[in-house]
């Protein structure tokens, strides 16, 4: 087996020219790279890839010095150069590295090496989520995948980089051309350069060599730069693969939705079919401009495909539930074997305990588990339990939450309350959310009568140091229980969820959305001392009826749910979609900046899913200057709500486009608030879901 290792090292650059060519400890930083880097073990050959350009015979010059092949090709098609610097050798594995990584480690190379091996897989580096280091970075591929990435890739930003066209299309992303698998560090070190692209990060990479040497294994210059706060924050404010994402922006090419014929005809039947249009109400007409898909045809990733053909990249993600991207294949295939060995059956089926247990073993707190195939269903069995635990009737929850349940618990305490038996609604009551004092008033009005709080464990906009925790135990002082609600909040602030990241004990918590990248599945979890009143083995006992669906142990959608898990585990998926929400805050808080807009455009600062506010010229919240903003990003190829959930699938190059589509609108929102967004809203402003009147 032949294994080599391409570098590239070129003496132009845009930031930082002849960066490779500087010294540090009177080495240059291309022989300080190649030296460490001829210190892998699993190595046949170190090839230096560099241009035509005058300078780079110096580049050639030290590379041959070091006993390594030399490569000129195109300056500017990258990815050519680079397979045509590994085509003579005939690999059967290629290891991408950069010369602007002097510090690159050895060990880190042949370990990502070793994984790849391991793991049979077409392409295995430690960049996919970053754990390491930016300066530390390794990608091993097969050099079939390489050929296959120079024969196909067609965007710039898939020539000016080498690897883009592999893991955009790999297992890792949900896609299936290349496997794909990912090295990772067991403590995070990512937000550390140990790169050259600029002047800081060289002054920097010259101070470690001079204090340190060259000879250290990585963790010793990061444990130096730890020590160090002025140093660490001297390139701090370089943004990783600054390069690539500058190609990005340059090739984003909105899209121009204009055609909604076919959605305006499903529109003119389906009222007449389905009450309401959908079987959500956050997913009816009333809830979206005139200007809209009416349904969606397929997804597939972070992109659905309207019935009219339009594609859109999705936002919401089915409500908040898809969390690695639609039609996952590892997750469909998991499904697809379930389905061909039934669903359903007069038994309990055996994956029911597989689940349980794999479940109950995210949440130590947590010794019971009951599942079924909606959140309503999950809620509903919470409160009920509650209520057989206390002898109590009265369920408290914050009325400035938008939901808990279409039971009338819940619906008959809001203004959709027709229907809804007054002495019913009576038996709930709410305070403000997050709002300790509120929750104390609460119960000193209704002493001895609250059964249970059930609420959101945290919401956008943050929560106050230690709340979650001190309204637990104000709960339990006063002799009711806590429910967590994780249903948002469950694989998105944290894995599993916040109660683990807050480190609290909620007596129970429902579960849904994403746990099964949108199927549905929903789980009811708790204490054994609770939960145990809904079994059936204390005999004797008065018997509680918890909840009990035909559907709820369906094999398919639990089979989902454990494949959803086992990406969530092995590929780090909340950090990525936190470095996904970072990146989408950035960019769209700079839009709003460039245009002056931050008094009327509100953007959460919650990286695990981002919620704007909208306002009118009197800085007043206002529904019609949302759906304008809905309406124009929609025109522009994004199905926007209001908020953006990130999942597995987005890449930069998604926060990108949405970043460009809503700088182009918000020149349209900057006319409106001066001439009135009447001259620019086709039809009628989005309704609130919860009102009392249509």
């Amino acid at each position: 087996m032949k294994i080599i290792a391409i570098t590239q090292a070129r003496y132009g650059s845009t930031r930082l020219p002849g960066k490779v060519l500087k010294t540090a400890g009177n080495q240059s930083l291309l022989e300080i790279h190649l030296q460490r880097a001829s210190k892998a073990r699993l190595l046949n050959k170190i090839v230096v890839a560099t241009t035509h350009e005058p300078q780079a015979e110096q580049i050639a010059a030290i590379a041959q010095r070091a006993g390594c092949s030399v490569y000129k090709g195109d300056i500017h098609d990258v990815l050519d150069r680079f397979y045509q610097a590994a085509k003579p050798e005939n690999p059967d594995y290629v290891v991408r590295i950069t010369s602007d990584c002097p510090l690159i480690d050895p060990e880190v190379i042949d370990n990502v090496i070793q994984q790849c091996l391991y793991d049979l897989a077409d392409y295995t580096s430690n960049t996919l989520n970053p754990t390491f280091p930016d300066g530390v970075d390794v990608e091993v591929f097969t050099f079939a995948a390489l050929e296959k990435a120079w024969q196909s890739a067609q965007l710039t930003s898939e020539r000016e980089h080498v690897t883009p066209f592999i893991w955009k299309n790999s297992t890792f992303k949900g896609n299936s051309l290349f496997t794909a698998t990912s090295y990772e560090n067991d403590t995070d070190f990512s937000d550390y350069r140990i790169t050259v692209d600029e002047e800081a990060d060289y002054l920097l990479i010259k101070h470690l060599v001079e204090e340190l040497g060259t000879e250290k294994p990585w963790k010793e210059y990061i444990s130096y730069l730890r020590q160090s706060a002025a140093l660490h924050g001297l390139n701090a404010h370089i943004k990783r693969n600054e390069g690539y994402m500058k190609t990005i922006h340059t090739e984003v090419e909105l899209r121009r939705i204009t055609n909604f014929k076919k959605s305006d005809e499903y529109r003119s039947k389906i009222h007449d079919l389905i009450p309401g249009g959908a079987h959500t109400y956050s997913k009816g007409d009333d809830q979206f401009p005139a200007l809209s898909p009416a349904a969606i045809s397929y997804g597939k990733g972070v992109h659905v495909w309207d019935i009219d053909g339009n594609k859109f990249l999705d936002c919401s993600m089915g409500l908040t539930s898809v969390s690695l991207g639609h039609a996952y294949e590892p997750v469909n295939e998991r499904v697809k074997q379930e389905v061909d060995r039934g669903v359903n059956f007069q038994r309990p089926a055996y994956i029911e305990m597989e689940m349980a247990e794999k479940f109950l073993s995210l949440l130590p707190c947590h010794q019971m588990i009951k599942f079924a195939k909606n959140g309503s269903s999950v809620t509903t069995a919470a409160v009920k339990i509650a209520r057989a635990y206390t002898g109590r009737k009265l369920v408290a929850f914050p009325y400035d939450h938008p939901f808990y349940s279409y039971d009338d618990w819940f619906i008959g305490k809001t203004a959709c309350n027709f229907g809804v038996p007054e002495e019913i609604s009576a038996l709930s009551v709410t305070y403000k959310a997050d709002d300790i004092d509120s929750l104390r008033s609460l119960f000193e009005q209704y002493p001895g009568q609250i059964a249970c709080v059930i609420s959101e464990p945290e919401k956008n906009f943050g929560l106050p140091e230690n709340y979650l925790k001190n309204a637990i135990q104000l709960a339990h002082k006063h002799g009711a229980l806590y429910i967590a609600d994780e249903m948002i909040t469950g694989f998105k602030t944290a894995f599993p969820g916040s109660i683990k990241k807050y480190n609290v004990t909620p007596d129970m918590a429902t579960w849904g959305k994403g746990i099964a990248n949108g199927y549905s599945f929903c789980a009811l979890t708790g204490t054994k001392e609770v939960m145990e009143l809904g079994g059936i083995r204390k005999k004797g006992a008065q018997k509680l009826f918890l909840t009990s669906t035909t559907h709820g142990g369906e094999t398919h959608v639990i089979a989902a749910g454990l494949a959803t898990i086992e990406v969530f585990e092995k590929e780090n998926v909340v950090a990525h979609n936190h470095t996904i929400g970072n990146e989408f805050l950035k960019l769209n808080q700079e839009a709003l900046s460039k245009h002056g807009l931050h008094e009327y455009i509100q953007i959460a600062d919650c990286n695990w899913m981002p919620i704007f506010i909208f306002k009118n010229k009197k800085k007043e919240v206002c529904s019609s200057m949302r759906t304008l903003m809905l309406q124009e990003m929609i025109a522009r190829g994004v199905l926007f709500q209001g908020a953006f959930v990130p999942c597995f699938s987005h890449t930069s190059a998604d926060i990108q486009y949405f970043a460009a589509a809503f700088d182009e609108s918000l020149q349209v929102f900057s006319q409106a608030l001066d001439k009135g967004y009447e001259s620019f809203l086709t039809g009628e402003p989005a309704k609130p879901v919860f009102r009392k009147y249509l």
